[in-house]
């Protein structure tokens, strides 16, 4: 059983280094949105990060790119995506650096804490914010749209949402090794 267990560790471990992908953390210049998507965006690099074997970014960098391949929030909680396409960069001097070869690569969602549909218990007494919000909706005659939301969030079949990154906030994205 023993090795077995073992067995099956070195497996896991080894299937997860395979499909490792390298990941570029910055911060958003401008509003991101896969609602109002612009042909251009540039990301503030976060941390030291090897494009390719030939480039480089630094921390600060500026990383300028084409936002292509845009899909729309699907059924079964599918959330919106894009491809990133970087075109340029420019250093810390100033300088803007044209990047030939074309890299794509995926946005990374990144999961947020959903604090309005969160609740506090204890013992029979359950606190939400949603819950008030809830209920005032339903006072004003908006039930249909309570249960709407309700059942998108709860259900499996529920839609997944939009992307939309506000100017300096953090943003994640899978490179090919």
């Amino acid at each position: 059983m023993k090795k077995f267990v073992l067995f099956v560790l070195i497996l896991s471990l080894g299937l997860f280094s395979i499909a490792q992908a390298k990941v570029l953390k910055g911060k958003a210049i401008d509003e991101i949105s896969t609602q109002a998507p612009k042909d251009t965006i540039s990301i503030k690099v976060s941390r030291n990060f090897s494009l390719n074997n030939e480039i480089t970014l630094k921390k600060n960098y500026i990383l300028t790119g084409k936002m292509q391949n845009i899909t729309e929030p699907d059924k079964w909680h599918h959330n919106a995506s894009f491809t990133f396409i970087p075109t340029s960069y420019t250093d810390l001097n100033g300088e803007k650096h044209i990047i030939t070869q074309e890299i794509k690569a995926t946005y990374r969602q990144k999961m947020k804490p959903d604090y309005k549909h969160s609740e506090i218990s204890l013992g029979n007494f359950m606190f939400s914010p949603a819950y008030i919000d809830d209920t005032k909706k339903i006072i004003h005659g908006e039930g249909k749209e309570v249960w709407d939301e309700y059942a998108n969030r709860s259900t499996p079949w529920g839609k997944g949402v939009q992307i939309d990154i506000k100017p300096r906030e953090t943003i994640y994205f899978n490179f090919p090794d």
